[in-house]
């Protein structure tokens, strides 16, 4: 289903490039939700049929790769030595199920059980000689959703994504911090 690669390749995208939030404090934005065992089974075995855990896995390097790319460019004291340690403990301390949590979670907040079933029946008839569709009520609810449904995974994933990049920044800047050029200023009586 293409709005879901899609969805994916926007999420993990910005993961690597987003600024680092705050974390917020429990209760301080938002009131935790009791979830139907139900839907979120469905809604994680909709993350497992989609391919997601397969796509995530044979993209992830790339995406980590690119993010630190445009990390070198917007960071004028990174040496090549700090990216190429950030980028290693990035890939070593990734948790690839964080992500995939994050797009259950979504699906959780915006289709009923019903709906993500239907999703996950579409999905698990591509591969077969049936003609995998959706019904009209559902393809218009994700015309309508999609834009909610991208931004709140695109900004689950980039939360985890720019916290542990954070954490490993800080570390590397501490360990290493002959991998930081000084600063242009420093040089100046």
């Amino acid at each position: 289903m293409k709005w879901i690669l899609l969805l994916f390749a926007l999420t993990l995208s910005v993961n690597a490039q987003s600024p680092v939030d705050k974390d917020s404090k429990p209760g301080e934005s938002t009131i935790a939700k009791k979830v139907d065992p139900k839907l979120h089974a469905d809604a994680v075995r909709l993350v497992e049929v989609s391919g997601a855990r397969q796509r995530l896995q044979d993209n992830f390097k790339q995406m980590v790769d690119d993010g630190a790319k445009q990390m070198m460019q917007r960071c004028q004291r990174c040496t090549s030595q700090y990216r190429d340690e950030w980028e290693k403990r990035f890939l070593e301390r990734s948790n690839f199920q964080d992500y995939l949590d994050v797009f259950a979670r979504v699906y959780e907040k915006y289709f009923t059980d019903a709906e993500i079933n239907e999703l996950i029946a579409m999905q698990q008839d591509k591969g077969t000689s049936k003609a995998a569709s959706l019904s009209p009520a559902l393809k218009e609810k994700l015309t309508s959703v999609m834009p909610d449904v991208l931004g709140d995974s695109t900004g689950g994933c980039a939360k985890i994504g720019a916290k542990l990049g954070g954490e490993i920044g800080n570390e590397i800047e501490r360990e290493h911090p002959e991998y930081l050029k000084p600063p242009a200023n420093e040089n100046r009586p």
